[in-house]
């Protein structure tokens, strides 16, 4: 992978030559199908993608039964998060709704470069912390369609 590639994503945008050198040499480019499950919920959280082509949603499973689709990721957008903090499990699921192109890092990888660059660790954990953020604000937006979906269906 070529620093360069790295430089053009906005979770990449401000960091050093060396930085970027530094996370290139651990990525790898990956390409599922229309319809692929990337990851499933609960299983275990190694990899971090940024997507470069097509669209994935992020799917959840409550344990009572059926399924919320949380957020679709866009060109640009990560998933994955868990194995970048260090979390055993993917907390959601992962499915392709086209053909999909991204970018992949072990998350033990990309900890173990953020732990010997501060800098780097700053920008990113700041960076996803609002990944996460909207990530929650799309869940709770999903939980109010529910809620009155199911007030207009008592009416």
């Amino acid at each position: 992978m070529d620093s360069q590639e790295l430089a053009r994503l906005s979770l990449f945008e401000g960091l050093t030559p060396e930085q970027l050198t530094a996370l290139a040499l651990l990525f790898r480019r990956e390409t599922f199908p229309v319809g692929a499950t990337i990851f499933n919920q609960g299983d275990r959280a190694s990899d971090l993608y940024v997507v470069e082509a097509g669209e994935v949603v992020i799917r959840f499973f409550p344990y009572d039964g059926g399924s919320l689709d949380i957020e679709t990721i866009r060109p640009g957008g990560l998933l994955g998060w868990s194995a970048a903090i260090g979390r055993a499990d993917y907390t959601s699921a992962a499915v392709c709704l086209s053909a999909v192109q991204a970018l992949a890092i072990k998350g033990r990888d990309l900890r173990r470069v953020m732990r010997a660059d501060k800098s780097l660790r700053a920008l990113l954990s700041e960076r996803l912390a609002r990944l996460l953020a909207n990530r929650l604000g799309h869940f709770h937006a999903q939980l109010d369609k529910f809620f009155d979906g199911e007030e207009n269906a008592e009416n």
